[in-house]
């Protein structure tokens, strides 16, 4: 057995031991010390801040209105990127600009078809909730589609913050609808951080949802308040986030469309350090190459890392930020920064916990969909939309018109005559099986065979003769016939794409297609009156249109009202009103009857002969198919031109 001198030498060698190890350690802690905090005592660190926006209440990757799936777009999808950027980076944000309670068939069915009631609120919002934002701000379908306590709804529901520092309560001007910034209290490697965020709206939300809000609330300019707010901001916070539903625009500063999408200008004021934007449904970086002032390959707007991320999930914004923190100020700066946008591709998976949330109402949506909405004795087809006035184009208009005047009403724009334009979208361009024909029971599914594209509502301002214009350049639809040639002649140009063969309506016009193109417009009159300069109107239109698709002249430069508000929901929305529709075509256009010395002849489905039968149309005769399955039509211009009247004098008796 030891004796009591041997254990305490024993003792004594094992805590020199521990001593020396104390003593190494120290010296190792020490020297990393020294290199970390020497001279200037700064780390670097890297700040991740996400970003999504327009969702649109597209929550699972599934088209809607086409009642199939759709691999490119969704929130569920969104999150699985969400997840793998926090595991790849520890110090991360998530931000949303707004438009996520409204838009697809989701939202219209919480708020419309089977209303919110008690103690519910939107499935995007529990989505919102679980995918752990850190802030969001209101957008302008948020306020102007279903009304404030549709929003009310989901602010109150909602664990994260809503911003917006240019919308204020009507009756009490000094407050905001909803706290116009936050001071997020966060942690970046350890080390705490103030991150201000502020968010602003479109002005113009007092047009666009008058009948919501006019009363309720007003709103001031995007970059008024930006000035006023920014500055107090960068003096509370370590960095300055704007998260604005807002996109980028070139034009001149007080106009319409740069008051509406400030990013541009907004990035020019100081002291912000990032930008996430929305709004636009479009691209950035990737849409705004050669632009002064724009780094379209880093994501630069004036030196400010920004992103656009598209809309209905179809990309995660990504802004990288390289910080520095001062140890002995306790500052931080921001070094540099860059932006990207990650796209969502079949490969990514879509989330089951976000599945798993919206699954019921996913459910209940597509039986929805497939759920007749209204019903059509008239047989909606394309079959001759290019050579006569057709019911395709008919219910769009009439559709969009309704539309207008719900929308106009009260506005300054009121006491305008509304018209509108429509092409037959579906009129063979694909072959001869490519046609709309809808009769009976109009679904959901039924709109897009009448509207394929997912095009959003605009409207013009233009007078007469600018309309005029518009109709010289949709004549390009046919050929010149020469009444001379001993051969057959098809009267429709083929390769001119039938999407940009506007039918106007709410005018009566002619065309004579003997004339060359450009000057084949012979009559235009509304109410009786030749259309002329002095005539001023409004035209609803889309917006590829509206952002100067097809080349028609005057439009883009006369738009007045720029939505997001899609053509096809406008459909949906005025068939439910009306239960039944008729869109028996007012022939308010026509071709100018000629005397040809061989047959006019055009191309449509075989299908055709039967409609011409059942319709009772005359005019129009079936001659066969052809080699590549295309049913050919003689034209005889004068009987058809006979058949339109007499369906006038008896539509009107």
């Amino acid at each position: 057995m030891p004796g009591i001198n041997e254990i305490r030498e024993k003792g004594s060698g094992k805590m020199f031991q521990k001593r020396k190890v104390f003593i190494l350690v120290l010296v190792i802690v020490m020297a990393i010390s020294t290199l970390v905090f020497s001279s200037v005592g700064r780390t670097d660190h890297t700040l991740v801040i996400m970003g999504t926006t327009d969702i649109h209440q597209y929550i699972m990757p599934y088209d809607y209105m086409g009642d199939r799936p759709s691999s490119n777009i969704g929130l569920s999808k969104i999150f699985t990127l969400v997840e793998k950027i926090r595991g790849d980076f520890p110090n991360t944000l998530l931000f949303d600009t707004g438009d996520l309670i409204q838009g697809s068939l989701v939202g219209d069915f919480e708020a419309d078809v089977r209303p919110l009631e008690g103690f519910d609120f939107q499935t995007i919002i529990r989505a919102y909730n679980f995918m752990g934002y850190d802030a969001v701000t209101v957008g302008n379908h948020e306020t102007t589609d279903f009304g404030l306590e549709f929003f009310d709804r989901a602010r109150r529901n909602s664990v994260f913050p809503w911003i917006s520092a240019n919308i204020r309560l009507a009756d009490d001007p000094k407050a905001f609808l909803v706290e116009p910034y936050v001071i997020l209290d966060r942690q970046i490697d350890g080390i705490p951080i103030k991150v201000g965020v502020i968010g602003f709206t479109p002005p113009q939300i007092m047009n666009w949802g008058r009948r919501h809000l006019e009363g309720k609330v007003f709103t001031q300019g995007i970059l008024e308040q930006a000035k006023i707010y920014i500055p107090l901001l960068r003096d509370q916070a370590d960095i300055v986030v704007v998260v604005a539903h807002t996109g980028i625009s070139t034009n001149p500063v007080d106009s319409y469309d740069a008051q509406e999408n400030a990013a541009y200008y907004l990035s020019q004021i100081e002291g912000i350090d990032a930008i996430l934007l929305g709004h636009q449904h479009s691209k950035f970086p990737g849409d705004f190459a050669n632009v002064p002032g724009i780094d379209n390959e880093l994501g630069l707007l004036h030196g400010v890392p920004a992103v656009l991320p598209g809309s209905w999930g179809s990309f995660l914004g990504a802004i990288y930020l390289d910080l520095s923190y001062d140890w002995e100020t306790g500052k931080w700066e921001v070094n540099d920064g860059y932006s990207k946008l990650i796209p969502v591709t079949a490969e990514v998976e879509s989330h089951p916990l976000i599945e798993a949330i919206v699954s019921q109402k996913h459910q209940q949506t597509i039986e929805y969909v497939r759920t007749p909405i209204g019903w059509t004795d008239t047989e909606i087809t394309s079959y001759f939309s290019r050579i006569m006035d057709n019911p395709v184009t008919q219910i769009v208009n009439e559709a969009q018109i309704w539309w207008a005047k719900r929308e106009f009403a009260g506005s300054e724009y009121e006491w305008l005559p509304v018209l509108s334009a429509a092409a037959p979208f579906i009129a063979g361009r694909q072959g001869p099986g490519y046609f709309t024909h809808v009769l009976g029971d109009i679904s959901i599914g039924s709109i897009t065979d009448i509207y394929i594209y997912p095009n959003t509502i605009y409207v013009a301002k233009l007078n007469g003769d600018q309309i005029k214009d518009w109709l010289e350049v949709a004549a390009k639809n046919f050929n010149t016939v020469d009444p001379n040639s001993d051969k057959p002649q098809h009267i429709v140009n083929y390769d001119f794409r039938e999407y940009n063969f506007d039918v106007i309506e709410g005018i009566e016009y002619i065309y004579d297609i003997t004339k060359p193109a450009g000057h084949r417009l012979v009559s235009a009159t509304f109410e009786g009156k030749p259309l002329d300069a002095s005539m001023e109107f409004l035209v609803v239109t889309n917006n590829y249109r509206g952002s100067g698709g097809g080349n028609f002249p005057h439009v883009a430069d006369n738009i007045i009202l720029q939505t997001t508000e899609i053509n096809r929901e406008a459909i949906i929305k005025y068939i439910q009103s009306m239960g039944s529709v008729d869109p028996a075509p007012t022939y308010n256009w026509h071709i100018l009857p000629v005397e040809t010395a061989a047959p006019l002849l055009f191309r449509s489905s075989p299908n055709g002969q039967g409609y011409i039968e059942r319709s009772g149309i005359r005019g129009l005769e079936f001659v066969g198919v052809d080699d590549a399955g295309w049913g050919i039509y003689n034209v005889d211009l004068f009987e058809l031109a006979q058949y339109i009247e007499e369906t006038i004098l008896l539509e009107v008796n």
